[in-house]
């Protein structure tokens, strides 16, 4: 299978920023060979953190992962639509689309990936919640997805522009907007970086480890991509801190990660050198979280205007 192209001309770095280009090879490899560990993850083989409310229990990780699902749905705002077509940008095996079929049972889902095992997997999944009807996959770049403009209600992206191109991800939202129906809301969730440059010193080193574990080219930095949204167009773009909601399910990471990879090892005897960086990048998660002046996660939802619309 030939990689999908990435734009020609990324964008330029923010001063003091490596520049971010991803590998697909590499995302495709890691989400390929680590596919059977989300189901250590979720039973529903949902690939994101979870959003811990007061009166869960932080101790149900799937009730967690479920929760976040709801909240980007309704983030959405597309539950007045009869029949909305969603755009699902970085679908994994598409959890959060089936979430999104039982709870609005006129939709349909597309779900983008470059990783072929995933659409496998998704559909099995999906015909076996007789949604397969309502979720459709397409094999391709959510930042060069080849759809029909403007053929989309709304679209999301969790913790799946971390793998795109650039420190504001603009291509990934280019794309998006260019999806969008007028009036059509973007909900992106995702970790980003506060500043306008990657840390330097021991904390750099942590972070440069981590995003090789889990095939990362790196974080968006915050500013530069709502500045992006802007500047592609746009409007009432909205972030909400979710740091402290999401804490108690990434609290899960090194243990799960641990626990699996010995689960692994007593199986075959020997770990690839994928399994040692994931669970190395699991740990290091926990660090990256205490360095709350450098990292957040975010909720953050933008509309494309209305035709005729001043922005």
């Amino acid at each position: 299978m030939n990689a999908p192209t990435l734009p020609s001309a990324l964008p330029r770095p923010h001063a003091g920023r490596v520049p971010i280009t991803p590998d697909p090879d590499a995302i495709r490899t890691y989400f390929a060979e680590s596919q059977d560990d989300y189901f250590a993850w979720s039973r529903g083989h949902n690939m994101h953190f979870g959003y811990f409310e007061p009166g869960m229990d932080p101790f149900d990780r799937e009730a967690m992962v479920e929760r976040m699902n709801t909240v980007a749905i309704g983030a959405l705002a597309i539950d007045a639509l009869p029949e909305p077509i969603v755009a699902d940008l970085g679908c994994g095996s598409g959890a959060t689309a089936r979430a999104l079929a039982r709870r609005h049972c006129g939709a349909s889902v597309t779900g983008i990936t470059i990783v072929h095992e995933q659409i496998a997997l998704g559909c099995r999944l999906n015909r076996e919640e007789g949604l397969h009807r309502r979720i459709g996959f397409l094999l391709s770049d959510f930042a060069d997805t080849g759809m029909a403009s403007a053929s989309h209600d709304a679209a999301y992206a969790i913790e799946s522009f971390c793998y795109a191109a650039g420190d504001d991800k603009v291509g990934a939202i280019r794309e998006a907007y260019r999806l969008l129906k007028p009036g059509g809301r973007l909900v992106v969730i995702d970790g980003f970086l506060r500043g306008d440059r990657e840390p330097s010193g021991p904390l750099g080193a942590v972070y440069r480890a981590w995003c090789r574990g889990w095939a990362l080219p790196g974080l968006a930095g915050l500013d530069a991509f709502t500045s992006a949204l802007r500047r592609e167009g746009f409007v009432d773009v909205g972030v909400r801190d979710i740091f402290w909601n999401v804490a108690p399910s990434a609290a899960h990471i090194p243990w799960v990660a641990t626990v699996h990879t010995l689960r692994e090892l007593r199986k075959h005897r020997g770990l690839s050198p994928r399994s040692l960086r994931h669970i190395a990048a699991s740990w290091l998660s926990i660090l990256l979280g205490l360095a709350r002046p450098t990292f957040t996660y975010a909720l953050i939802v933008a509309r494309k205007p209305q035709s005729g619309q001043k922005v």
